[in-house]
């Protein structure tokens, strides 16, 4: 009996060897070349709105000019010795059209006094108007083709961040850069008593305005203007953090006084 069942194996494990087995069948996706998985497209975050920080300022500053007055000259130890003040300016229009502080202007007593001083050249001014009550002046010199500041035309917001530009301590720079001072806007429309005389509707910052930068810009976050520096709030030659400027609307409105 083992000797049949030995025999029924190995007749059973012959046939078993000669059935086929079938043939194996890799899936397709093995036999690809591998793919990487795409990347997700990049968010795109919106761009921030301008900042004193952020905005360009280099570009701006071509639109600004040193305003000088000789005041006077004498003969010391056998030199000429003269004597100016100092203000600031800033292009209106293509033209050399110039716009600054009446004051700068008070103690001109002849227009062969009055220079202009842009990037390295000395330029004769000629005076166009002057209105004394809102302290601006308009001035014009051959400078070729000019660039000007943008004029602001929305209503300027309390709090809102603002650049004052200007030549300050001239008697302490070696160079004639233009310097920049940042703030926030702390007032408008405001009345003050100055020296026994009421000035109205000016604007009011604590962005730093010193000598010398009187009839400079100051700017908004878009690098447009808003108003015209006039003067700092002092008491015995020490600043008490606020500024003047008269409002922009100020050069559109008036017509000026002839000079």
């Amino acid at each position: 009996m083992i000797r049949s069942m030995a025999i029924l194996l190995a007749g059973g494990l012959a046939a078993a060897c000669a059935t086929p087995l079938p043939l194996c069948r890799c899936p397709e996706s093995v036999a690809r070349p591998f793919e990487p998985e795409p990347k997700p497209e990049p968010k795109l975050e919106p761009t921030p709105a301008p900042t004193p920080e952020s905005l360009a300022l280099e570009p701006l500053m071509k639109s600004i000019v040193q305003i000088k007055v000789k005041v006077g000259e004498r003969v010391k130890g056998g030199q000429l010795e003269q004597s100016f003040e100092y203000g600031t300016g800033f292009f209106v229009n293509e033209r050399g059209r110039i716009l600054t502080s009446a004051h700068v202007l008070a103690v001109l007593d002849d227009p062969r006094n009055l220079t202009v001083l842009h990037q390295g050249r000395a330029l004769q001014a000629r005076i166009l108007r002057v209105d004394r009550d809102s302290d601006l002046a308009v001035l014009l010199v051959d400078a070729g083709e000019t660039v000007p500041l943008v004029l602001a035309r929305r209503q300027v917001k309390l709090g809102e961040r603002v650049i004052a530009v200007g030549f300050p301590f001239v008697d302490v720079f070696l160079d004639s850069a233009p310097a920049v001072s940042v703030g926030h806007v702390a007032g408008a429309g405001r009345d003050i008593d100055y020296d026994g005389r009421k000035v109205e509707d000016l604007l009011l910052t604590d962005a730093f305005v010193a000598d010398g930068c009187s009839g400079g810009p100051l700017l908004n976050e878009s690098g447009e203007v808003i108003g015209v520096l006039r003067f700092n709030l002092s008491r015995k030659g020490t600043w008490l953090g606020l500024s003047f400027a008269q409002p922009i609307g100020s050069y559109a409105q008036k017509k000026g006084e002839s000079r």
